[in-house]
């Protein structure tokens, strides 16, 4: 089509439109404006409600089944009732450590819930993508575990006649252990398998701790605190370590963080 054609066609589809603008009526063309504006408010609107971090991770507590709080506030009330019944002080210092451990298993499946659920690709399309979610809930399960142990040592310390940071030292280490190992067995593990390894490794802990207490007599007396500090900065680090390869695993996307579901789709 030559310049003169092209000319020709563009001054017919400008007549074109400009008819059917002249037919629409008055009030239809203000009916439109007015939506669009209104639109646009609404937007803008939503855009300034957008929430940051603090309001994101705090909005993860509705999301958390109402089973996993019930199920720390019993473990919790378990340790007061086991400070305070038994007889013996030794087996009351070994159960607030189990107690710990076990207190990381109850938060388990909130925090691999996408993995389970299989959702782990739609979070990574959200505006919190799976990385930020992860996150979120380690943070709301890490402050409510936390929560739990630090009550659980609030109520053991008088009944064993110890100081709090005593007992903190005796709940630390098997706590960090198993929050450090389930985050290494989410990391790794397939999503089905993963909460029965989560209690293999929560049982070990506890075997292994009264293992200690009975081979070891010493192992509660306040001369072998510098060993129970010793081993919540090692379990510590390890924790440290294993959130930093969990977050570094969960932005590298589908393919890293769940290679058993990113297979299904290839």
């Amino acid at each position: 089509m030559g310049e003169t054609g092209r000319a020709r066609l563009e001054a017919e589809l400008a007549r074109h439109y400009a008819a059917q603008r002249d037919e629409v009526a008055p009030e239809t063309t203000d009916a439109l404006v007015a939506a669009m504006v209104a639109e646009d408010a609404r937007i803008r609107r939503v855009q300034s409600r957008r929430m940051g971090t603090a309001r994101f991770v705090a909005s993860q507590v509705r999301y958390i089944p109402a089973w996993t709080w019930a199920a720390q506030a019993a473990l919790v009330a378990l340790m007061c009732v086991l400070a305070y019944a038994a007889g013996d002080a030794g087996s009351t210092r070994v159960c607030i450590g189990i107690l710990s451990a076990v207190c990381v298993l109850v938060g388990v499946p909130a925090v691999h819930a996408s993995k389970l659920h299989r959702v782990v690709e739609l979070e990574y399309a959200c505006a919190h993508d799976t990385a930020s979610v992860l996150v979120a809930r380690l943070i709301v399960l890490g402050c409510s575990s936390a929560l739990a142990v630090a009550l659980m040592v609030g109520a053991t310390a008088p009944a064993v006649e110890a100081s709090a940071f005593d007992v903190a030292l005796w709940a630390c280490p098997p706590y960090f252990l198993s929050c450090a190992g389930s985050l290494m067995v989410l990391r790794k593990a397939s999503p089905a398998a993963a909460p029965a390894l989560c209690v293999a490794l929560a049982v070990a802990c506890s075997v292994a701790l009264m293992a200690l207490a009975s081979t070891v007599p010493d192992l509660y007396a306040h001369a072998s605190l510098a060993s129970w500090a010793v081993a919540a900065a090692a379990a510590l680090a390890w924790l440290a370590r294993e959130v930093a390869m969990t977050m570094r695993t969960a932005r590298e996307g589908l393919d890293a963080f769940s290679p058993h579901l990113a297979r299904t789709y290839n």
